[in-house]
């Protein structure tokens, strides 16, 4: 029997560091890059995905056309720990684990995404690693959601990775992709230079 991981996908933020852009709705790959993020968790084995939407919603939510369930965050000014809340509150009952993804980390893939689920273990933090440095997208068994729906201000989920290390199981990767968002113009014009 498959587990029933979900992915959040986070996508309400300001993307401040970025200037007058919305990051999420930059172009990657002849597409905005969030639903290029999208597409990854697509042919991933996650069972569901929930986009979380505040800043210019109706932009991003017109650039994703998977079939994905949008939730409106109207806190998103609030910080990240409000979209993290309002996506644990729109998961199904029979949800094992969330996968919490950011839509601003294009050169993730369907398999480093697939690595992380068949390392899925119950009560267990599953954390991708390279060289013992631990990046994103990280999965948290449904024991966790009660402590993600306590989180306050722009803190992510890593503030659980530190109260609860013996939970922690690393996998390594093997790619740095699980470093590299695209936050800064700079960030931008060095991944277009790749493609």
């Amino acid at each position: 029997m498959s587990i029933a991981i979900s992915a959040i996908v986070l996508a309400a933020g300001n993307s401040s560091r970025m200037g007058n852009d919305n990051k999420l709705l930059l172009k990657f790959n002849g597409k905005a890059m969030v639903s290029h993020v999208i597409d990854q968790l697509v042919l991933s084995d996650v069972k569901q995905i929930i986009v979380v939407l505040g800043n210019e919603a109706e932009q991003v939510r017109k650039s994703i056309t998977q079939n994905v369930k949008f939730i409106d965050n109207a806190d998103y000014n609030y910080g990240l720990s409000a979209s993290l809340k309002a996506g644990i509150a729109a998961l199904p009952q029979d949800c094992e684990g969330v996968m919490i993804c950011l839509g601003d980390m294009p050169y993730i893939t369907a398999d480093n995404y697939n690595m992380l689920i068949e390392n899925f273990q119950a009560e267990k933090i599953i954390v991708p690693a390279v060289n013992g440095k631990i990046g994103n997208p990280i999965i948290f068994s449904n024991s966790y959601f009660e402590g993600l729906l306590k989180l306050s201000g722009d803190k992510g989920a890593k503030k659980l990775i530190k109260e609860y290390p013996d939970h922690i199981i690393e996998v390594d990767v093997g790619s740095t992709a699980i470093f590299n968002d695209i936050d800064t113009p700079d960030a931008y014009s060095k991944a277009l230079k790749k493609l």
